[in-house]
């Protein structure tokens, strides 16, 4: 009797030193037992103890600590793609009726029309215009080979007037420009400075057409260009068409303020319409006094 009751006494002493045990292992806080147990311990410990272990979201309550101290957590959310839906691709996407936009043309011109976030300043004596930069470029050669973009651009107001610039960017926004007959001169020596080729080309287009210059016309236009050097073919092309309406430009100040050499360019052409040989006559003897020509008779 003695002996087995000191088995049952040696049983239960084993069975609960055995209890203590697992509880020990299993519940030990790492950090008041770093030397018997870790975190990597007893997530090991619990996630055998327990059936599914994810269910506890062990990650998110034992944290890891990389070297440099910084607190590093890996959740087990999945997400939805990972789930397996896929938003990238819906039914009847493409057929859906799509929103109207306005036009990038559209508000391009409206910004530039209403001269909306300028980028670039044109100062002409002490007159300061607010442009788009990017509109002088497309038809401007000599903006287009500037190196830099500049904030501010001054212009020499005897070659670039003031009308002249504000006539020639008007014609950079129009879809139809028609430029002034009493500009033309000024818009014309402006557009050869600023090497507008459409623009001098546009002006051509009147120059040529004998109907817009011809005889006084032409005249009153080679007295507005004759001192421009830009002017100059221009110049040529005027005196060639005064023929009939010369007697009346010689009786003018303009005629008596001829500069020699143009004087010689209008006598000597085969156009030029005069009663007598003896008109033409005076008008040579008018050069030879000049003292600029020699001639005999």
């Amino acid at each position: 009797m003695e002996e087995l009751m000191r088995q049952q006494q040696l049983s239960n002493g084993q069975k609960s030193e055995r209890q203590e045990l697992t509880c020990s292992v299993l519940f030990t806080n790492p950090k008041f037992r770093a030397d018997k147990s870790s975190t990597k311990d007893e997530i090991n410990s619990i996630a055998r103890m327990v059936s599914n272990a994810e269910d506890l979201e062990l990650d998110r309550v034992f944290r890891k600590v990389s070297k440099n101290d910084v607190e590093e957590t890996r959740s087990l959310n999945r997400s939805l793609f990972e789930f397996g839906h896929n938003f990238e691709d819906a039914d009847g996407w493409l057929k859906l009726e799509q929103p109207c936009k306005d036009q990038l043309a559209t508000v391009l011109r409206y910004m530039f029309e209403s001269h909306l976030k300028t980028t670039v300043q044109i100062e002409i004596n002490n007159m300061y215009f607010n442009c788009h930069f990017i509109v002088l470029q497309v038809y401007s050669r000599f903006f287009s080979e500037l190196e830099m973009i500049p904030l501010l651009v001054t212009l020499p107001e005897n070659t670039v007037s003031q009308k002249a610039f504000m006539l020639s960017y008007k014609w950079m926004l129009s879809d139809e420009p028609v430029l002034e007959l009493a500009h033309i001169v000024e818009v014309y020596v402006a557009a050869t400075y600023l090497r507008i080729t459409g623009l001098e080309a546009h002006c051509w287009s009147y120059f040529d057409d004998v109907e817009c210059y011809n005889e006084d016309t032409a005249c009153a236009l080679y007295v507005e260009s004759k001192d421009n050097p830009a002017m100059d073919v221009v110049r040529n092309m005027m005196l060639t068409r005064i023929r009939k309406f010369l007697l009346t430009f010689v009786a003018t100040k303009e005629f008596l303020d001829l500069p020699t050499s143009h004087l010689i360019y209008l006598l000597d052409s085969d156009e030029i319409c005069v009663n007598t040989e003896i008109e033409l006559f005076d008008g040579w003897v008018t050069i030879g006094t000049r003292g600029k020509c020699t001639f005999g008779v």
